[in-house]
Parts: structure tokens; C-alpha cells; sequence
């Protein structure tokens, strides 16, 4: 890659009726199903690996095509050469670290809040003692279904 450029890597979903299934009529066919490109990261000269999270396990095309018995599936990869200014304008390239742990500390900050009654007055929020312990187990099984759900905005 030239020094001010990077990759950008993306997957889609395309998911096609088999033709050959008792199911499927020749008027049945509605054309394959399938997604945009979703963003799964970016790599870089000064970032030339990495591992990135695919969200496979929530999506929800993926998810029916995998249980339909007359559904194949196909994903496609995607790259696309960028100016290092565009990738990082799109936030493709983080300090993963810090970035994630500021997003688990908001969600404890606001799962906290929101048992605040206003009476620890001050700017001071009062909770349950065991409020630590339910925002972890709580936590915990979000984290089972969707390893990245911290991540998303709770707009």
C-alpha cells in the first residue's frame, strides 16, 4: 500500500433460493436476498493486521438463510483502497483500548443512573449496593448474543 493510503475491508450477505427444493415452484422465485456492504475494518501501514468483530452472530438475513433447508448462502468480501484521511474520518482505525473501555464505562455509568432518585444531591449518584453486581450479570448476557452491543449508539 502507498504510505498514505489503507484498505478498507467490508462483508455482505447474498442468500439464494435452491431451485432444485421440493419448496420452490418456477413461480416462486423471488431473486436472491441481499445486504449492503457492512464496514468490518480497516488496515493500514502502521496497522497491517488485525482481528475484526463480523456481528454474524446477530444478523438476521444470516441467520434465516443458515435455517432454511433450501437457502444457500454466499459472502462476499469487499476491499477498497483509501486515503488514510477518509478511513480515519470514518473511524475505521481506533485505539481499540481505550475506545472500548470508555464504551463499557458509559454503560455502567448509565445503567447506574438510571436508579439514581436525585438524593445523593451534589452531582452525587445513590444506588443499590448490589447495582455493580447486576449491571455485570446483566452485562454478561448481552455480551452472549451480541459481542459488540456496547459498541452500537443507545440513541
Amino acid at each position: 500500500l502507498p504510505t498514505d493510503h489503507g484498505a478498507m475491508l467490508y462483508w455482505q450477505i447474498i442468500s439464494t433460493t435452491d431451485q432444485t427444493s421440493m419448496d420452490s415452484t418456477p413461480f416462486s422465485d423471488q431473486g436472491p436476498t441481499l445486504t449492503e456492504f457492512e464496514l468490518v475494518g480497516a488496515i493500514t501501514n502502521d496497522r497491517p493486521s488485525g482481528s475484526f468483530r463480523t456481528g454474524w452472530a446477530t444478523n438476521e438475513t444470516l441467520s434465516t438463510a443458515i435455517n432454511s433447508v433450501s437457502s444457500s448462502i454466499t459472502i462476499n468480501l469487499g476491499v477498497s483502497i483509501e486515503h488514510i484521511s477518509s478511513i480515519k474520518n470514518i473511524g475505521a482505525i481506533k485505539d481499540n483500548t481505550t475506545h472500548v473501555a470508555k464504551k463499557i464505562a458509559v454503560n455502567l455509568f448509565n445503567f447506574m443512573s438510571s436508579f439514581d432518585d436525585g438524593s445523593g444531591g451534589g452531582g452525587n449518584i445513590v444506588v443499590p449496593k448490589n447495582v455493580f453486581d447486576r449491571w455485570l450479570s446483566r452485562f454478561e448476557a448481552k455480551a452472549r448474543v451480541d459481542p459488540n452491543f456496547f459498541m452500537k449508539d443507545q440513541s
